[in-house]
């Protein structure tokens, strides 16, 4: 299955199925060969390239100090755009960085919760949508 099939929504609203780091650490040796290269060229780092998404053990988690991940925990919910409080201070910070991608995903996020995930994922889909997309 072509990686744009797959769909693997964190709690923030991104599709970690496309993501490189998710993908080198899911069987894409030529995708971790690049990045571990690109981590020694550009930042002077030694990196291994492991991640099991945000509902993996956060030692395999690419970013431990997520802070949507302990919130979601605490507030029993899988995704941000379940909690009664969304979008909170924290969701609006993050669409807010200097990251495009996190207003984008935030604004998926807003539609997952007018529509349902799957609803959301079938929509985008048809329309051939990526997972940064509006």
């Amino acid at each position: 299955m072509a990686s744009e099939d797959r769909w693997d929504i964190s709690i923030c609203g991104l599709n970690c199925a496309v993501c490189d780091i998710y993908m080198a650490s899911h069987g894409d040796e030529e995708k971790r060969r690049e990045l571990v290269d690109w981590f020694k060229k550009e930042m002077d780092l030694d990196v291994d390239i492991v991640c099991d998404g945000c509902r993996g053990s956060l030692d395999r988690h690419w970013s431990p100090d997520c802070v949507f991940l302990p919130c979601a925990r605490e507030k029993g919910v899988d995704h941000c755009f379940e909690c009664a409080e969304f979008p909170c201070a924290k969701v609006e910070e993050f669409r807010e960085d200097e990251h495009d991608h996190h207003r984008r995903t935030v604004e998926n996020m807003e539609r997952m919760r007018e529509m349902g995930l799957e609803a959301w994922i079938e929509e985008q889909r048809r329309r051939g949508q990526c997972f940064f997309c509006p």
